[in-house]
């Protein structure tokens, strides 16, 4: 008969287990009692009775506080010890102990790592339109436990805070002083990326200033890029041709001016010289005038007759060769034609309307003709 121990019950012959034989056997099956019975052997007094069993339970606490009971919090973060989903404490940087889970959560928070928030946003600027600002929102953690229980979503809030903060300093400019492109006047100044930048990093300071912390810390802003948005892209590309054609009108009509600028003083020192030209001859033939007067008057002090009959002599010279004719002296009979220095013939005209004397026709005088005695003139009686 089989050995057994004391408490089981009759082991059956080999062969005729209700799993058939072990291995090797012919039952095709695996002997589970006699491994069970192999593994309490093993555990030695821990596996007999409730001691045993009491013992057991021990080993495993120990071990679930050995293996979970340590938690590891690595440089720049803390770690947030959470007992029965409680805030517990925070930990700093190295080795800590604690309750193993599911007691104590660790949740670790890595507070040097810089956060950021992008967006490309459609923003109304002060006068209505619409703008694509693409911004860019820099923070960091400053307060593990307020970032985590503060508020639902730490990060949610700060997404929300920037692009309240973008749409108030874009609302608070025109078109114009946003988008240099459009080259339309702005009078409070155009306004750069940078400055708009500074002022989304302003707007944000003083949001997350007013309301409950939820400690996060703003490190940064910047904008990379104002535009339109694609639908009236069309629209303002018109604008700014329209603003190159202006620009290009402006520049012609400015060459045009300084063109006409140069002719004119080109015209006016033309003219300056022509009237210092004029001037020069006019007061030459002045001072020759004045020169000839000042011998005529000697001449004219010495015989007065003679003088005043040959100024006149020569007056009437000139006019008459200058117009051709020939003068009637009013005798009726009496005809004096002064030389002429052209060859063609003059005809005259008849001495008067009611003489019974013959027309006289005149001879040109030649060019080597002297002067024709003159039978008229003023006091021509009473010259020697």
């Amino acid at each position: 008969m089989p050995w057994k121990e004391p408490g089981e019950k009759p082991r059956e012959p080999r062969g005729r287990e209700p799993w058939g034989s072990g291995q090797g056997g012919h039952g095709g099956g695996p002997d589970l009692d006699a491994w069970l019975k192999k593994f309490r052997r093993g555990l030695g007094p821990f596996g007999r009775g409730p001691l045993g069993v009491l013992a057991l339970i021990v080993v495993i606490i120990v071990l679930w506080f050995l293996i979970g009971g340590w938690a590891s919090v690595g440089g720049q973060q803390v770690g947030v010890v959470l007992r029965l989903g409680r805030f517990e404490r925070v930990l700093q940087p190295g080795l800590h102990l604690r309750f193993p889970s599911p007691i104590e959560r660790v949740q670790i928070v890595d507070m040097g790592r810089i956060r950021s928030v992008n967006d490309e946003a459609r923003l109304l600027t002060s006068d209505g339109q619409l703008v694509l600002v693409d911004y860019t929102v820099q923070y960091k953690i400053t307060n593990a436990r307020e970032f985590l229980f503060a508020s639902r979503d730490a990060e949610e809030v700060v997404r929300n805070a920037a692009t309240a903060a973008a749409r108030a300093a874009v609302g608070a400019h025109k078109l114009q002083c946003l988008i240099d492109d459009l080259g339309l006047p702005c009078a409070s100044g155009y306004v750069d990326t940078d400055k708009l930048a500074a002022a989304i990093r302003q707007q944000l300071d003083a949001s997350l200033g007013t309301h409950d912390s939820i400690g996060v810390a703003v490190t940064g802003a910047g904008v990379q890029d104002i535009g339109v948005p694609s639908d009236v892209k069309q629209a303002f590309d018109a604008i700014a041709k329209a603003h190159d054609g202006a620009k290009n009108a402006k520049l012609t009509a400015a060459a045009d001016v300084a063109r006409s600028k140069v002719e004119t003083r080109d015209q006016v020192a033309a003219i300056k010289t022509a009237a210092q030209a004029y001037k020069h001859r006019v007061v030459d033939e002045a001072n020759a005038a004045v020169a000839r007067f000042a011998q005529v008057l000697v001449q004219y002090q010495t015989a007065p007759q003679v003088t005043r009959h040959r100024l006149w002599l020569s007056a009437m010279q000139d006019v008459l060769t200058k117009n051709h004719v020939v003068v009637n002296t009013g005798t009726g009979n009496v005809i004096v034609q002064f030389p002429t220095a052209h060859a063609a013939g003059v005809a005259t005209t008849p001495a008067s309307a009611g003489s019974s004397a013959p027309a006289a026709s005149a001879t040109p005088a030649s060019a080597t003709s002297t002067s024709v005695p003159v039978t008229s003139g003023p006091d021509v009686q009473g010259v020697d």
